[in-house]
């Protein structure tokens, strides 16, 4: 590299930082009015339901460079739906994901095809937010007259006295609870008592936002200004509280946009389930199908059980002399085992298993819905599972309903492909391995969460008396999940371990799987492995010593979680201000624990940051219990008066004197 070139670019990085510095100065300005109250909550409202999908900050942004602004997109974006910019027109500066400034334009800055905007009725409206409340396990009582015996806490009571705008947006007030991490819904039918503060300002506001994106305006007029809270006390930092708030609405209304977007998407599909309809109340209240439904799927379920199994013999069949055995042998998999998994090779032709299946009597329709072949762009069937090592997935029964297959190491496509979703299977629910570990269950194996069937297996052959490993079908960890182990295991006693890949892919999966592992009442432990190996090569002699001693070595999945938090929001935690900001988001993630796991992540925190234990227990402690009562004044942040002072000498020490020097912000 050139001087000259040397100079270019270092002069492009500071021109970049100073522009980065000033949109977080608009974006800081813009957060102060909020939380002072010269904006308005309902303004910013506004804003958030046109450029919401940017992310909170750029909802500030936006509106500050272009308060007209409808609807903002880069340029290319533009040109994919038609239009095209005018030329010396000046764009809009946002944040990229990635903290770097990028440029958009306002659709009143272009030219072209005109935008299609669709439009809903409040019924269309609120029948796809009682559609996804359905889909999410809850059920909605609008005054039908059954009696419902399911969970207090997956029932959403709506007036039949209300319309169906102000029915949509108590609707989405309580989506918006029960997707907040940690959240749930309102037990008693007037919010006031039980939702007030943050937490009633978060629920509103993603109802203004949801309803906005549905063609609807929100029942819900007015708002409570930040000052009540956000709290103005000097020694509250309000506009991190601002902050705050204004991003979880902004992510969890996107939540439920793209939940509603994906239930859209899957409606427009035709599935035999479509045309079924549920008559039977009784049925319905206790969260179970009608008679009628469980004999139409009874009839299903029979050909698609008959074709999977015949599927599973033919598979099973060409395993022996194949590449598939060849691979197996070499990873360590002996002939026992592969005869107690059953696992079978799935012959390399489009049309082997179709033929095959077809010779025993099995129509295609019927081959289509399990999942076994699938139509081509010219109509031909062919067959789903080809030149794979097939895993075959089992419902509670032991019944096959899906496989999992492996393909070779220099095959097409994605490395492992599961079974569609059909009738029988979803892949949400079923665990690769729970059934065949069923008895290790009920004796002293601890349930652990690996990520293929290989190491499940492995696991399973090496440490019988230890874990009980199953797999998930290349998803995330579901409720779902947790509850069908929980058939077998009582994980109040025996909690769960989560084997994880000593990567930041893994620290990711950790704080993914978390979400769902938080409500389980016994310890949640985590294995975290050497790089690159996983628990399959336990049965190899390249380092299966080392996976071994990890997944007996085992630390507490908060801990981790914990760990992560510090680092990220504290960084070196070389500020009193940086140490502050990292205990706060470790007491939030602290006050998500099991109670019993409170104490020890409390001292961990406080030795971590240099902090008292009592500050700690405050920040916690305010994390649990976040909303004061809209007539009450916010309580101080627990701070004493030398450390506040501390804060401020901070502050002034990290405020920068030039552009070119790094920002600090609380």
């Amino acid at each position: 590299m050139t001087e000259s070139s040397g100079h270019e670019d270092l002069a492009q990085t500071e021109d970049q930082q100073r522009r980065l510095a000033i949109l977080q100065g608009i974006a800081d300005h813009a957060v102060a009015s909020l939380a002072d109250g010269r904006q308005p909550w309902e303004t910013w409202l506004e804003h958030a339901g046109k450029h919401g999908r940017y992310g909170f900050t750029n909802t500030l942004l936006i509106p500050a460079q272009r308060a007209s602004a409808t609807d903002v997109r880069s340029y290319d974006a533009w040109q994919k739906q038609g239009r095209q910019v005018r030329r010396g027109e000046t764009g809009i500066r946002i944040l990229s994901t990635r903290g770097k400034p990028r440029t958009v334009f306002d659709i009143e800055q272009t030219d072209g095809q005109a935008v299609q905007i669709g439009e809903r009725t409040p019924a269309e409206g609120l029948q796809r937010l009682s559609q996804l409340a359905a889909d999410l396990g809850f059920y909605i009582d609008r005054g039908q007259g059954w009696t419902y015996l399911g969970r207090p806490d997956r029932l959403i009571p709506v007036s039949p006295e209300l319309d169906d705008t102000a029915a949509a947006s108590l609707l989405a007030h309580q989506l918006a609870h029960a997707l907040r991490p940690g959240g749930q819904i309102d037990t008693v039918s007037a919010h006031a008592s039980s939702c007030h503060g943050a937490r009633r300002v978060i629920a509103d506001s993603v109802a203004y936002l949801v309803l906005a994106e549905l063609g609807l305006k929100s029942a819900s007029s007015s708002f409570l200004p930040p000052q009540q809270w956000a709290g103005t006390d000097d020694r509250i930092d309000a506009s991190a509280a601002v902050r705050a708030v204004g991003d979880q609405i902004v992510r969890t209304s996107a939540r439920i946009r793209r939940r509603l977007a994906e239930a859209a998407a899957n409606s427009s599909r035709p599935t035999p389930a479509s045309t079924a309809v549920i008559t039977d109340r009784a049925a319905l209240s206790r969260g179970e199908p009608s008679p009628a439904r469980t004999a139409q799927r009874h009839v299903a379920a029979s050909h698609l059980l008959a074709a999977l199994a015949d599927a599973h013999h033919f598979y099973r069949r060409n395993l022996p002399g194949s590449w598939g055995a060849q691979y197996l042998a070499r990873r360590g998999f002996t002939p026992a085992m592969l005869e107690r998994w059953e696992i079978g090779v799935a012959p390399s032709g489009r049309h082997s298993v179709l033929q095959h299946l077809r010779d025993r009597g099995h129509r295609d329709e019927t081959l289509i819905e399990a999942g076994l072949a699938k139509p081509g762009k010219n109509g031909e069937l062919f067959d789903l599972f080809r030149n794979r090592v097939v895993f075959p997935l089992r419902d509670r029964d032991g019944k096959i309903v899906g496989f999992i297959g492996r393909r070779r190491d220099d095959g097409p496509g994605p490395k492992y492909l599961n079974t569609p979703e059909t009738e029988l299977f979803h892949k949400g629910e079923i665990l690769f391995g729970l059934y065949e570990a069923g008895r290790q269950l009920a004796g002293t194996a601890r349930p652990l969460l690996v990520e293929g069937p290989l190491d499940a297996i492995a696991v399973n052959a090496t440490l019988p008396d230890t874990y009980a490993a199953v797999a998930p079908c290349g998803t995330a960890i579901t409720p779902a999940h947790i509850e069908a182990i929980a058939v077998h295991a009582d994980l109040a006693t025996s909690g769960l371990v989560i084997a994880l890949d000593g990567d930041p892919a893994g620290q990711a999966g950790a704080i993914r799987a978390w979400r769902t592992l938080r409500d389980v009442a016994g310890p949640v432990d985590a294995a975290v492995l050497p790089e690159p190996q996983d628990p399959a090569d336990l049965l190899s002699g390249r380092g299966g010593a080392g996976v071994r001693d990890s997944l007996l070595s085992v630390i507490p999945l908060a801990d981790l979680l914990i760990d992560e938090r510090l680092q990220r929001f504290g960084g070196a935690l070389e500020f009193v201000e940086s140490r502050i900001t990292a205990a706060k988001a470790a007491a939030a993630l602290i006050a998500e624990l099991q109670p019993d796991q409170i104490a020890r992540q409390v001292t961990r925190v406080a030795a971590g940051t240099g902090m008292d234990a009592t500050d700690i227990t405050a920040l916690v402690a305010s994390a649990i219990s976040p909303d004061p009562s809209p007539d009450v004044s916010s309580p101080p942040l627990p701070v004493s008066g030398q450390r506040a002072s501390e804060l401020r000498s901070s502050r002034d020490r990290a405020r920068p004197s030039s552009p070119d020097q790094h920002r600090r912000t609380p």
